[in-house]
């Protein structure tokens, strides 16, 4: 009988190591699921910063682009001469208002 006893006994003991090796199983593929879980959370949150972020550069370079565009157009002689006129009242002086200096070489 004893040895009945003792065969029972780690019988005993075997299923339960066995019943503890499937449990922690079970944990480990559980905590990798919620890892990759988190992980690919993290990565779409990212992706989408870096689209909005992609797109908010887009719309900065075209006004950029605009306001050079415009700058080029404001320094235009023609331009500049159009402003003086209007928006200062400045004007051409006459031939008898002008003063020339001669310099001896």
């Amino acid at each position: 009988m004893s040895e009945k006893i003792k065969s029972f006994k780690a019988y005993k003991r075997r299923k339960k190591n066995k019943n503890k090796r499937g449990v922690l199983l079970i944990v480990l593929i559980a905590a990798i699921g919620i890892g990759n879980l988190c992980i690919y959370e993290l990565s779409s949150s990212l992706k989408y910063d870096i689209y909005y972020l992609e797109k908010d550069l887009k719309k900065k370079k075209n006004k950029l682009e605009a306001l050079e565009v415009e700058n080029i157009g404001d320094k235009s002689s023609n331009k500049l001469e159009e402003d003086a006129s209007s928006k200062l009242d400045m004007i051409y002086p006459t031939e008898y208002q002008k003063r020339y200096i001669y310099v001896d070489d």
